[in-house]
């Protein structure tokens, strides 16, 4: 197998979910490296303190030579309001000199590059969370037309993908021009695509968005099929 490029990812140490996604996912000729930092809640003050364990993971990372380096946790990257993923970008690129993204910055691009200026919104967090993850797109010139979160600290990782597709199709408006699922340890990217044909519009995830991220800032343009219109047509 002909080596296309490797990838890192820094993914919080509770998460059961993301590795098997971004691997779902992945190209031919495509490896996935990963490093852990301690985050067993979402609570705000775990997830601020990821910070500090980034350039240490980011150093682990580039000891396996990898092209691209993302921090692979969605409100980890957003908690801090915007602007908070450039500085963890900022923290990985000076220790590295690898690109580097989040999964904030990746998901930001995505909708952006989609054209999904009103959506809706759904994801695993407590109400704190969410109201900042609102805040988020709102500062980035999106219109968030519903939201839901599922009050959740831990243990979204366990949830079967059954709930996410509940939760996409509840939070589903006439308005929206697609959904949005974030949380890189909730289970989305097999029911991508079932929930772009039932809705007949996009739907973007964080694990999605980043492994979109990831393979273009490794150099790579291929399109994926079978993950939703972000991988297969971006």
């Amino acid at each position: 197998m002909v080596r296309r490029c490797r990838l890192g990812v820094m993914v919080p140490s509770s998460n059961v979910t993301m590795e098997y996604e971004l691997y779902k996912m992945a190209p031919e000729g495509v490896t996935i490296h990963f490093t852990r930092i301690p985050q067993t809640e979402d609570t705000e003050e775990q997830l601020a303190a990821m910070i500090n364990y980034v350039p240490q993971a980011a150093q682990l990372l580039a000891h396996a030579r990898v092209d691209a380096i993302a921090f692979g946790c969605t409100s980890g990257s957003f908690i801090k309001g915007t602007g908070y993923d450039r500085e963890i970008i900022k923290r990985i690129e000076e220790n590295t000199g690898v690109p580097a993204t989040t999964t904030t910055t990746a998901v930001l691009e995505a909708l952006k590059l989609m054209e999904m200026r009103k959506i809706s919104v759904g994801a695993p967090y407590t109400d704190p969370i969410m109201q900042k993850l609102k805040k988020l797109l709102e500062d980035n010139g999106f219109k968030v037309i519903k939201m839901k979160g599922l009050g959740l600290i831990k243990g979204e990782g366990d949830l079967p993908l059954d709930v996410t597709y509940k939760l996409a199709r509840e939070i589903d408006s006439p308005e929206s021009d697609g959904i949005f699922i974030s949380c890189t340890d909730f289970k989305t990217v097999e029911i991508l695509e079932i929930l772009e044909e039932d809705l007949g519009k996009p739907v973007v995830s964080s694990n999605q968005a980043t492994m979109w991220k990831l393979l273009r800032l490794a150099g790579l343009k291929t399109k994926i099929r079978g993950f939703g219109t972000l991988l297969r047509e971006f």
